[in-house]
């Protein structure tokens, strides 16, 4: 397959994964919404669940940035269904965008392999790092009554554990992908470990 027609069909399936997660983004928001209000912890947990595509899309494409770039298209298709409008962007491009950027660090860091023993583990630091970096972005719209301690630190707990969960499920859907022939395992080392 020639370059062109590569990257032609990269962008196609980023279009793709991103038009899934805009629906999900569309039948979720007011869910979310009033969960965000009510519970920032448990809406932080909740909230993961929008990592699962561009997480998926990042191991099954093995382009770098595919999670960032999911992420900027998810946001772009639901700025008019979701309550934040244009500020949707930026919690789903900060999180692509901690994900992809540590997977190139720490592939590079080991020698451009993410994959194999600690294949697995390298996705969990990324995931971890997008929580953090998602939690940091959420702070300045919380609400003074849940800038407590307390709930900070649940709300961190929440992220963590919604990041986790997202790239746990982006590598068993992944593999499920993988094995059933959908989609052949990209010729980068950032897919899904084997």
């Amino acid at each position: 397959m020639t370059a062109q027609r590569t990257a032609t069909r990269t962008l196609l399936l980023i279009a793709a994964f991103a038009a899934i997660g805009a629906v999900l983004m569309a039948v979720v928001a007011p869910f979310t919404s009033v969960l965000a209000a009510a519970a920032p912890p448990a809406y932080a947990l909740v909230a993961g669940g929008h990592s699962l595509l561009p997480f998926l899309a990042r191991r099954l494409l093995g382009v770098r940035w595919a999670a960032t770039a999911v992420g900027a298209f998810v946001g772009v298709l639901s700025v008019g269904s979701t309550p934040l409008g244009i500020l949707i962007v930026v919690p789903l491009v900060v999180s692509g965008a901690a994900f992809d950027g540590t997977l190139l660090v720490l592939g590079r860091w080991r020698g451009g392999e993410v994959r194999g023993r600690f294949g697995e583990a390298v996705f969990a630091v990324a995931a971890l790092v997008s929580a953090v970096a998602l939690f940091l972005v959420s702070i300045p719209v919380m609400s003074p009554e849940h800038l407590a301690p307390v709930v900070l630190t649940l709300t961190l707990a929440g992220r963590a554990g919604g990041q986790l969960g997202a790239s746990a499920l982006s590598a068993v859907v992944a593999r499920r992908v993988l094995r059933a022939g959908i989609l052949r395992a990209p010729s980068g080392s950032t897919h899904a470990s084997s």
